[in-house]
């Protein structure tokens, strides 16, 4: 019992998390996360990570996808201040949505 309540928590952990991450282009490249964490790479790569695990990069959690990244030898991008201004804005927009394309 006390396994799947311990399950329930983290699924529930999850959803609450996956459901303020946003997939935005910025510059040519595509920017997963919010405003707390992101992670930029090519669009070529984030079709990699979801050919790789079946889930948007969007929908991973950050330690998802950094694992994902890591296994399919993925570096990510620095983020820039225009990136941050950008997840930013689309968060005042609307702050409630899931990801974005």
């Amino acid at each position: 019992m006390f396994r799947r309540e311990e399950r329930r928590r983290e699924e529930e952990r999850r959803m609450v998390h996956r459901r303020r991450r946003r997939r935005m282009m910025v510059g040519g490249a595509v920017v997963v996360g919010s405003t707390e964490a992101m992670v930029k790479m090519s669009q070529a790569d984030a079709q990699k990570v979801e050919q790789a695990t079946g889930t948007p990069p969007e929908d991973m959690s950050l330690e998802e996808l950094q694992q994902t990244m890591q296994q399919q030898n993925i570096q990510a991008q620095p983020v820039t201040q225009e990136d941050q201004q950008a997840m930013s804005s689309a968060e005042a927009t609307d702050p409630q949505s899931g990801a974005e394309s």
